[in-house]
C-alpha cells in the first residue's frame, strides 16, 4: 500500500532499495535519470502537501459486498476475472499507488476458503488476479490459495499475480515458491505482472528472480506507469521495453498515472502519454512484439485509448472517456455494484462514460 492517507504518506523503503539508491547516486550522481527514477518513486516531495484537488477514494468501487454473504477481500469488475486482495503489505510504498485507500488487512485461511468456494460456484470465472499489497510478501498464504483453487475450483484456469517484490526486495523471493509453481504448472497457468518503470530496476538479483520464475513455468508480463521525471521520455521507454524483451517479458499496459491526492507532481498530461506511445510504437524504434497499450485506470475500470475514446475535456480539467462497460452486465456478476455518481455516467447507448482528471506537464 502507499499514497496519502488523511493527508499523510506512510513511507516504507526496503533496505535493498536504499542501498541501490545510494550506489546509483555515488556512481551516476543525484541529477542522473537513473537516480531520479528511483528517488521519485519512493521518497517524499514537498509538492505532495500542496496537492489537494483529488479526494482519496478507492480508484474504483468494485468490491463485492460482504454484507450480502459474499467473501471478504474480492473485487469483481469483469465477467471472467476475480481480483483477490490477499494482503495490503508491500516491500516498499510507491508514492503514486492507489492501494493506500484500501483497508489495511490480510486474509485468513478461513477467508481464503470462502473465496475458493465462491470461485467454484461462479462458473463463468476463468481466472483470478491475486494482488494487494503484494502477494509475494505472504508466499505461504499465496501457496495455500493456489493449492485450494487447484483442488476445489476446476473452472479457474489462470492465476495471475501482481508484484514488485523482485524489484523492491528480491531476496524475499523464497526458493520453494519456484518449486511450488513447477509442481502445479500442469494444473494451472501462472502469470506474474511485474511492474518495472525504469531500466535501473533490472538489477542482477532481480534478473535472478525473473529467470527462476520463468524456469518454473511462470509467464511474466510487465505493467508500467508513466511517471514524470521517471520514465516520461522516449529514450528511457525504448531502453525499458528493449530490456524487457531481451528478458522474455511481454509488455502489457502503460498506464497514465492516476489522479490521486499527493501525486500531481508525478502525473504527465494524458496528451503527452498519447504522443509518447505513438512515437514509441509507430516509429520503428521498437519491435511490435514489445509494444505496450496506453490505458487509463478510471473509476469504472481500465479504458484503453482508441480513436473516439476521449469524448471531450470539461472546464474543470476532466476528460470524459467512453468505455464499453454496461452497468447491467456488470451487475450480472457483481450484484452490489453501483456506478460512482461523481466520476461516471451512462451514455445514451447504455455504456459507461468515466470522468478522468488530466495531469500537467
Amino acid at each position: 500500500m502507499a499514497g496519502l492517507i488523511n493527508g499523510e504518506f506512510k513511507p516504507k523503503v526496503s533496505k535493498y532499495l536504499t542501498e541501490l539508491m545510494e550506489r546509483v547516486k555515488l556512481e551516476q550522481g543525484e541529477e542522473s535519470g537513473a537516480y531520479r527514477a528511483l528517488y521519485n518513486q519512493y521518497i517524499y516531495s514537498p509538492l505532495e502537501a500542496s496537492d489537494q484537488k483529488e479526494t482519496n477514494l478507492k480508484h474504483y468501487e468494485a468490491v463485492v459486498d460482504s454484507k450480502e454473504g459474499l467473501p471478504k477481500g474480492i473485487e469483481r469488475l469483469y465477467r471472467r476475472q476475480l481480483v483477490i486482495d490477499i494482503t495490503m503489505v508491500c516491500a516498499a510504498h510507491c508514492r503514486y499507488c492507489l492501494r493506500a485507500n484500501y483497508e489495511v488487512m490480510q486474509l485468513s485461511k478461513d477467508e481464503i476458503d470462502d473465496i475458493v468456494a465462491y470461485c467454484a460456484n461462479e462458473r463463468e470465472l476463468k481466472e483470478v488476479l491475486v494482488t494487494g499489497g503484494d502477494p509475494f510478501m505472504v508466499q505461504n498464504l499465496l501457496k495455500y490459495l493456489i493449492s485450494e483453487l487447484a483442488d476445489k475450483a476446476p473452472n479457474i484456469r489462470i492465476v495471475r499475480m501482481g508484484t514488485r517484490v523482485p524489484v523492491q526486495d528480491p531476496k524475499k523471493m523464497q526458493t520453494d515458491i519456484y518449486t511450488f509453481f513447477k509442481n502445479y504448472k500442469k494444473v494451472l497457468s501462472f502469470e506474474v505482472g511485474l511492474q518495472v518503470n525504469h531500466p535501473i530496476e533490472l538489477q542482477p538479483l532481480t534478473l535472478e528472480a525473473i529467470e527462476a520464475l520463468q524456469d518454473a513455468g511462470v509467464r511474466i508480463y510487465s505493467q508500467n506507469v508513466l511517471l514524470k521525471n521517471v520514465n516520461d521520455d522516449l529514450e528511457t521507454l525504448i531502453e525499458l521495453y528493449d530490456s524487457l524483451r531481451y528478458l522474455g517479458i511481454e509488455a502489457h499496459y502503460l498506464f497514465h498515472s492516476i489522479p490521486m491526492r499527493g501525486t500531481k507532481h508525478l502525473r504527465t498530461s494524458v496528451a503527452k502519454g498519447l504522443e509518447l506511445i505513438k512515437r514509441l510504437t509507430s516509429s520503428g524504434k521498437i519491435s511490435g512484439r514489445i509494444k505496450p497499450v496506453y490505458s487509463l485506470m478510471t473509476y469504472v475500470g481500465k479504458v484503453t485509448l482508441y480513436e473516439g475514446s476521449i469524448l471531450h475535456k470539461d472546464d474543470e480539467g476532466y476528460y470524459h472517456i467512453k468505455s464499453y462497460y454496461t452497468i447491467d452486465e456488470r451487475r450480472q456478476w457483481n450484484p452490489t455494484y453501483e456506478l460512482p455518481a461523481e466520476q461516471a455516467y451512462l451514455d445514451e447507448d447504455g455504456t459507461i462514460i468515466a470522468k478522468y482528471l488530466d495531469g500537467e506537464d
